[in-house]
């Protein structure tokens, strides 16, 4: 093809910049803007609880005693990650638990503390704007360990008992702002201990309950 030599044609080639340009410009405008990493990044909140926990006792089929437990405040912190449903996360808490051991085989006028330690993943209901209920689901381990008191005890005695953990908790939430809300939750908790020494009609589990008041924090994404 030659080079276009009337006037006619000599403007419609100096026009074919300024359509190209419109054209680009309107599919543009219709393409379907993919968000960005960082406008699509999911929620990381940190959440910070103290609760009162009450605990039935346990057999402690390892040393043949009885433990009462006492009541004790419980200590707890949560990191979790937002999804479409709910969030994901990790738990830990700690309480000092005042503890008697009862039984044959227990010391005479036994008193002191023993620690609980817990380590859940766990699973809760959306967050929102101005009250909310609360659903959380748990399951991890839980561990008695570090006794303290007056009570002679043997080297297995003192060792650390573990148990597998289940949750659930039910609660309200109440947003303070944008990042910030009030957490009110009751827990529910079941803990199973090991068999070992353990005669028939001896349960391996125990109850507990938790009510906690917490504040939840968004640390970075959108609510």
């Amino acid at each position: 093809m030659g080079i276009p030599r009337t006037r006619r044609d000599r403007r419609q080639l100096a026009l074919l910049p300024l359509l190209c340009v419109t054209l680009a410009a309107i599919a543009d405008a219709q393409l379907i803007k993919v968000p960005t990493p960082s406008t699509a990044r999911r929620p990381i909140t940190l959440s910070v609880s103290a609760g009162f926990l009450q605990t039935e006792g346990r057999v402690d089929g390892q040393t043949g005693t009885v433990w009462s437990l006492g009541e004790a405040a419980q200590h707890r912190l949560m990191v979790d990650v937002g999804l479409r449903s709910g969030a994901l996360g990790l738990t830990a808490s700690t309480a000092r638990v005042p503890i008697a051991r009862q039984g044959a085989l227990a010391p005479s006028g036994s008193d002191g503390t023993i620690h609980l330690r817990q380590l859940l993943a766990t699973f809760r209901t959306l967050e929102q704007m101005g009250p909310h209920q609360i659903v959380e689901l748990g399951a991890g381990l839980s561990q008695w360990a570090n006794s303290e008191g007056t009570d002679p005890l043997t080297a297995d005695e003192r060792a650390a008992r573990n148990a597998f953990t289940l949750v659930v908790g039910y609660g309200f939430g109440f947003s303070l702002g944008t990042k910030a809300s009030l957490t009110l939750v009751q827990d529910y908790a079941t803990l199973w201990g090991p068999k070992e020494g353990l005669s028939a009609g001896e349960s391996r589990s125990q109850r507990q309950y938790v009510t906690r008041l917490g504040l939840r924090y968004r640390l970075s994404g959108a609510r």
